[in-house]
């Protein structure tokens, strides 16, 4: 009978179970859709607000779907560049390009930021400097944030010979480009044409007008007066402007142009930069080799101050001359004679002889010459660029006499010439135009065809002096003849620009009657000091003569050396940048007893500092002697030098005495970003590293445990640490990211966070200023709404960059969170992107300061991918529904068996006062809103207390039924499947503050800021 009874209850529990299970269904159902959606929802609606933001912007007047579309033309377009001395004829931008600076009394400067700060630009600088260059590596960055989703004005690049000959406007250049970018997929002129003028009146655009100096004579007055009008007429727009210096004297494109940079040479840095890019020289050694025979050779050295030369440089050292053991020529009209010989015949060399090449490489060379020529001389008709198939066809007609020629064999040599040689490009695809791959080539080989012909050269250069120049200085290292005459003509002129040629020529010449040389020299030594327009390009002209290790040259050096020892002369600077720009070891061991003296640096030894600098490497010996001796400007030089060398020097001071070590850390916080200095650290370090502190901030990015890397970084961050901003470089603004965001957000962590109270005040500037966000709150709002607001303003300002406004509240921020002055200049050391997050995401919030939010340990993951949470924790709240639901299901059911009678539940009470804990609740609540309102907390605080109760009972008697009616596997099942919920929950959160810790965030923006830094487009 017992038995029996005992079965009614469990059969009336197992009949209950469909319920309970339905109901804990139902509840999980109702959880997932408000997870879900109300994720969905959320997401929705930041895309639409961030959308919303987008389209306001000036970039997506032209739409999101068009920007898309036309920055992936552009990554297909630009991504490449024809050098022709690379097989294809291209060389990949990312591998060759290195950063350009620009010189100011000097001083190098960061070219970017200066264009960027300005409307309307001029870029000038010599032949092959990287003009070009600088402008497609732009449109590139542009392109990569505009995938992204974000980008900033819509650049559009205008090759200006494209006027030559035409009467199209630059409207129709910008319609034309846009149009071959594909923008409008079916092609139509009509809706791109639209496109372009909306843009251009909305100042959507940034207008890259390369090659000024390219434009025709004929042409050149109406195309300037183009540009002049429409920088006039599209005001907002941003308009660049390349040109050779040669071309551009005063401002032929009026004020709006006032903006001029002049590229500087690269620096020693640069070089060692663009050479550990190159992808034949992939060892270490076979750099060191190269650099190291450029270095002992200033001749060479100077063609490798210009990037187009340089890269010539090592094409032609891995691909021909080191391969046969050869050394490098060291003129500039040898090192094209070799360069085209090794392209000319290039197939022979390598044994792919026969059918592909047939004629003989004089032959081709001769029709090159002749070519160029022909080109050269067609600027008064369409364009000194480019010439037609049917021009190239005939001047090979006019050689075939001269050349043993049949008639018949026309085509095949010129195809030979095009399709092998790479030296000619088409320029349309039909193939009916062609022009040089780089204008410097042209001219050497029009001189190599005037070689006998000076007074044909000479007719041509007063016709059109600027077309003419640089052939004329090539003329003179190509011709055997005596070149007297040719440059005692132009240095007749009475305008100085022909004079300073006449100089020129002398670090070209073959032969040159020296008396007459001599009087050259003499003419502009004695003019030295005198400040005028052409006060820069006479000194570089006497250093570049000086370089010369023969008589002439060694003779100047020791004129200059005797100048530079008058230090009363006003002639005394400019000699000293004279004998910086010969590039001569003898010439820095000239200045070297100049710079040597007291720690308090006169007048005169800041002059023989800047020329002792402006030698690269070769001034290091005399650096390192005086940095080891507590001269602090030896190590700001050594930083200006800035190659892997100088890095290694400083490195050695970083464990002296505690002045000269902070001073050599901060500098080498800048230093490292670049990464051969970094590469180089790693294999020559000094091997008397000792280990800091702080080893913590380079393990992200250290190769292995041993990286010397991390004892260097670790010192540095140690000794930056525990600096004053009085001990920072005065003319430092910026340290590697990598060590800047670890540094001054562990520092931070020590800060006062900012007070709730002060929160209103941060968020009351905002509605003086032109913010108009949706979330205006006012000032009683709470401190959670007021860290929502500043967080958005901060994310909103990310890509359009501080105003007025986000000055003051960043200041108002730092007051209220009481940071000392080393904070200050960390934080404004930080890119534009990293200061926005810092302040939306960390120093804004009243608790992001404490220690249990931000921790060193965070940096060491800052770079580990993310990976999902979503899952675990859904699989966690899943677990503990299902259990927690079940058990109190249970306890309820049995609760309700033992009220009707079916199962006895004693004692009977506690039943009823269960049951009356349900309703109590809503009856409760529903008379406080109604009867005693002022005390709704305090009753409302009660209910919930009774709630808990209820709840904590029935799970109780819930417990109870499992361990006493189910079977015994039940309970640890639920145990195994509650520890198992309770890992997901831990890897959870291990993994989001992996994802989310605030080292992360600030490193991204960093990451983004460091995309884009060599770009020329306004922000």
């Amino acid at each position: 009978m017992q038995h029996s009874t005992d079965l009614v209850p469990m059969t009336a529990i197992i009949n209950l179970v469909p319920f309970g299970v339905g109901t804990i269904v139902f509840a999980f159902l109702a959880w997932a859709a408000k997870q879900y959606l109300g994720e969905f929802f959320k997401k929705s609606g930041a895309s639409a607000f961030d959308r919303s933001q987008r389209r306001f912007s000036r970039s997506t007047k032209f739409g999101r779907r068009l920007v898309r579309r036309y920055a992936q033309a552009v990554e297909r377009d630009f991504s490449k560049h024809s050098m022709g001395f690379v097989t294809g004829g291209v060389v990949d931008i990312d591998e060759v390009y290195v950063p350009l600076q620009y010189e100011v009394e000097g001083n190098r400067q960061d070219l970017y930021e200066n264009i960027r700060q300005h409307s309307c630009s001029v870029v000038l600088g010599p032949a092959g400097a990287g003009k070009s260059l600088l402008l497609k590596n732009s449109m590139l960055m542009w392109a990569r944030r505009a995938g992204n989703g974000q980008s900033e004005q819509v650049p559009v690049l205008i090759e200006l010979h494209r006027c030559n000959g035409t009467t199209h406007t630059l409207t129709d250049l910008v319609v034309a480009e846009l149009a071959r970018s594909r923008v409008d997929k079916e092609g139509r002129v009509d809706r791109i044409q639209a496109l372009a003028e909306r843009g251009l009146r909305n100042g959507a655009m940034s207008l890259f007008l390369d090659g000024l100096d390219e434009v025709s004579k004929a042409d050149r007055d109406r195309v300037f007066q183009a540009i002049r009008d429409f920088a006039r007429q599209y005001q907002k727009c941003q308009f660049i402007v390349t040109s050779r210096d040669v071309v551009y004297n005063g401002q032929p494109l009026g004020e709006r142009f006032s903006h001029v940079v002049r590229v500087a040479e690269l620096d020693d840095a640069a070089v060692i930069r663009l050479l550990g890019n190159w992808r034949g020289l992939t060892e270490p050694s076979a750099r060191a080799e190269l650099y190291a025979s450029l270095r002992n050779n200033p001749a060479l050295m100077r063609l490798a101050r210009s990037p187009l030369l340089l890269t010539m440089v090592a094409y032609l050292h891995t691909e021909k001359l080191s391969v046969s053991g050869r050394s490098l020529p060291t003129s500039r009209s040898a090192f094209y004679q070799e360069a085209i010989t090794h392209l000319l015949g290039r197939d022979a060399d390598m044994g792919r002889a026969g059918s592909l090449t047939v004629y003989e490489v004089a032959e081709k060379f001769s029709v090159l010459q002749r070519m160029a020529l022909t080109t050269m001389e067609s600027n008064s008709e369409v364009d000194r660029l480019t010439i037609s198939w049917g021009a190239l066809t005939k001047t090979a007609e006019n050689l075939l006499a001269d050349l043993n020629m049949d008639a018949a064999r026309i085509k095949s040599l010129l195809e030979e010439i095009v399709d092998r040689s790479q030296l000619l490009v088409a320029v349309d695809k039909r193939k009916s135009h062609f022009m040089f791959r780089h204008l410097t080539l042209q001219e050497y080989l029009a001189a190599m065809e005037l070689a006998g012909d000076p007074e044909g050269l000479l007719r041509r250069y007063r016709n059109d002096p600027l077309a003419w120049r640089e052939t004329v200085k090539l003329w003179c290292g190509v011709s055997s003849q005596d070149s007297t005459k040719v440059i005692a003509d132009i240095f007749a002129s009475s305008e100085i620009q022909h004079k300073i040629l006449a100089l020129e020529c002398l670090a070209e010449v073959i032969r040159v009657d020296n008396e007459f040389a001599q009087e050259i020299i003499n003419y502009f030594l004695v003019r030295l000091g005198n400040a005028g327009i052409d006060h820069l390009a006479i000194v570089r002209a006497l250093g570049t003569v000086a370089a010369d290790s023969r008589p002439r040259g060694r003779g100047l050096l020791n004129q200059l050396a005797e100048i530079i020892r008058w230090a009363d002369t006003p002639a005394r600077a400019d000699a000293l940048l004279a004998l910086s720009a010969s590039g001569r070891p003898e010439a820095a061991q000239v200045l070297a007893p100049q710079t040597a003296g007291n720690t308090s640096i006169n007048h005169f030894d800041d002059d023989a500092r800047a020329a002792l600098r402006g030698m690269g490497e070769l001034a290091l010996p005399v650096l390192i002697s005086r940095a080891k001796l507590g001269f602090e400007w030896a190590a700001d030089d050594l930083a200006f030098v800035g190659t892997p060398a100088a890095a290694v020097a400083l490195v050695d001071l970083l464990w002296t005495d505690k002045s000269s070590s902070t001073h050599a850390a901060w500098l080498l916080a800048s230093l490292i970003e670049n990464p051969n200095v970094e590469e180089e650290l790693r294999r020559n370090s000094p091997s008397s590293l000792t280990q800091s502190e702080a080893t913590w901030i380079w393990s992200p990015f250290a190769k292995n445990k041993n990286d010397p890397m991390i004892k260097i970084a670790g010192r540095i961050g140690q000794l930056l640490t525990h600096s004053s901003v009085d001990e920072i470089p005065k003319e430092q603004n910026n340290i590697d990211p990598r060590l800047a965001l670890p540094i001054t957000i562990s520092l931070l962590k020590n800060a006062n966070p900012i007070a709730p109270e002060n929160l209103a005040g941060v968020t009351s500037l905002l509605g003086k200023g032109t913010y108009r966000g949706r979330d205006k709150a006012p000032v009683h709002a709470s401190a959670y709404r007021h860290r929502g607001i500043i967080r958005r303003y901060f994310s909103e300002r990310i890509i359009s960059g501080p105003d007025l406004t986000t000055i003051q509240v960043q200041e108002a921020i730092i007051t209220a969170c009481k940071l000392n002055p080393l904070h200050r200049k960390l934080i404004s050391m930080l890119s534009w992107p990293v200061q926005a997050t810092l302040f939306g995401t960390l120093l804004s919030q009243s608790d992001s300061l404490s220690e249990n939010r931000i921790r060193t340990s965070d940096w060491t993951t800052v770079r580990t991918p993310r990976r999902a949470t979503k899952a675990l924790r859904r699989a966690f709240i899943s677990v503990m529904t299902v259990i927690i639901s079940g058990v109190i299901a249970i306890g309820a059911g049995r609760l309700v068996l033992s009220l009707i009678g079916t199962l006895n539940f004693t004692p009977i009470w506690l039943c009823y006062l269960l049951i009356v804990g349900f309703l109590a609740p809503p009856a409760g609540l529903y008379l406080a809103t109604r009867t005693f309102s002022g005390f709704l907390d305090l009753i409302s605080a009660i209910i919930f207390t009774l709630g808990i109760i209820e709840l904590v009972a029935l799970m109780w008697i819930g417990f109870g039924t499992i361990k006493s009616s189910m079977p015994w596997p039940t309970l640890p099942a639920m145990a195994l499947s509650a520890i198992f919920g309770i890992f997901c929950s831990l890897t959870a959160q291990r993994r989001d503050r992996i994802n989310n810790n605030p080292f992360r965030r600030c490193w991204e923006a960093a990451e983004v800021r460091a995309e884009d830094r060599t770009s020329v487009i306004a922000e």
